[in-house]
């Protein structure tokens, strides 16, 4: 349904703000945890996959074919954020949860 020009439920958000607001904290509250844990579990596939294809950038010895030439282009991007978290220094008390 249209109203305005625009969906039913943009024009709920933009009259009443506040019921955004209460639906963003009520997200957070309920689900930060799980999503928390989903984006930590995809950060460690991502870093298997990294090392996996650049690896011998931080000294992981491995081979270096065909495919990860062809997959190279795309995490270009990523190389710098992840090396910088790879090889950050870390001590004992960043393990430890609050």
């Amino acid at each position: 349904m249209i109203l305005g020009g625009y969906p039913l439920i943009f024009f709920w958000q933009m009259k009443y703000p506040w019921i955004q607001i209460i639906k963003d904290y009520a997200k957070g509250f309920f689900l930060y945890d799980l999503i928390g844990g989903v984006y930590k579990e995809k950060r460690c596939l991502d870093d298997l996959f990294m090392v996996g294809l650049c690896g011998k950038l931080i000294g992981f010895p491995g081979l270096f074919n065909y495919y990860h030439l062809r997959l190279f282009p795309y995490y270009v991007k990523r190389l710098g954020p992840w090396k910088r978290r790879v090889l950050r220094e870390r001590d004992f008390f960043d393990h430890i949860r609050d």
